[in-house]
């Protein structure tokens, strides 16, 4: 090799590493953000990513999903905390934007006595045309129904009875303050209740539990979509897309490494990339003229 050749080649070789270990370090995104808000498992197969997220993720007033969507783990079961109770993540459905939760209290029990209405406040959730609140009176002296139903046995208290209707399609006319000591509206899904069966079925149909929608807090995909990992900036209540190159943006990371094919089967995606056409014919052809 000639000195003029040797000298090029030595130059060429020089910015071929330097564009190696730039792109290497630009679109290798796994040492910059996956330990900041990759998608996490508790083991029930459940995946925990944007709005929800692992609470053990959370970073002063930057979070990886909504600020009221951290989930825990607990034997391997994600945990949702809602303002009066816990609940179990039974799933969460990313492509149609619901998640369906059991009331840890009533979990495992065939004749579950629910204690508490389900409350959302001011988060965004909602329930789906699939839920179905049923009606428990608890602890009644006599029946507060204008109408013949019987009484949940296995709820029964001494002498008190325990009741559970569905009140859907029917004014709330239940006269039973001063009859009963409480009254308790549990959700559950419809497919599992059968009218017919009502209190032979409400105990499994409690523990299958029940599904919300999520759906306002869903812009997410163009943050995933340019590389990035979802998040939610709590100080200035708004998304935010946190990037491979350390930067946090509104909406989408400003690049993302795509792979390269010349009409084979092979894609030169990371940690192969496409070395400017440019530079490598214009390095070979001022070689070639030094010849």
């Amino acid at each position: 090799m000639s000195k003029p050749q040797y000298h090029y080649f030595l130059h060429f070789s020089i910015l071929f590493l330097f564009f190696f270990f730039f792109i290497t370090s630009y679109c290798d995104s796994s040492d910059l953000i996956s330990s900041k808000c990759s998608a996490h498992n508790c083991g029930n197969g459940v995946t925990i990513k944007y709005p929800f997220w692992y609470i053990g993720d959370n970073n002063t007033d930057e979070y990886c999903g909504y600020p009221e969507f951290g989930l825990s783990c607990l034997d391997q079961e994600p945990i949702l905390r809602l303002p009066n109770d816990s609940f179990y993540v039974k799933n969460i459905n990313y492509a149609n934007f619901t998640i369906t939760l059991a009331d840890i209290d009533v979990t495992g029990q065939t004749c579950p006595r629910a204690r508490h209405n389900l409350t959302l406040e001011n988060l965004p959730l909602d329930f789906t045309n699939l839920d179905l609140n049923l009606s428990f009176y608890f602890n009644c002296t006599s029946s507060p129904f204008s109408f013949s139903t019987s009484a949940v046995g296995c709820l029964e208290f001494g002498k008190k009875q325990s009741y559970v209707i569905v009140m859907e399609n029917q004014s709330n006319t239940v006269n039973w303050i001063g009859k009963c000591e409480d009254k308790v509206i549990a959700t559950v899904m419809r497919t599992e209740i059968t009218i017919n069966d009502l209190i032979g079925g409400f105990g499994a149909a409690m523990n299958k539990g029940f599904m919300l929608d999520w759906s306002t807090v869903k812009g997410c995909g163009g943050c995933e979509d340019s590389g990035g990992y979802c998040g939610y900036n709590n100080t200035a209540k708004e998304f935010i897309c946190f990037c491979s190159d350390g930067t946090v943006h509104s909406n989408r990371c400003k690049v993302k490494c795509a792979a390269f094919s010349y009409g084979n089967p092979i894609n030169s995606g990371h940690p192969f990339w496409e070395a400017s056409s440019l530079v490598v014919m214009g390095a070979q052809a001022q070689a070639s003229r030094s010849a």
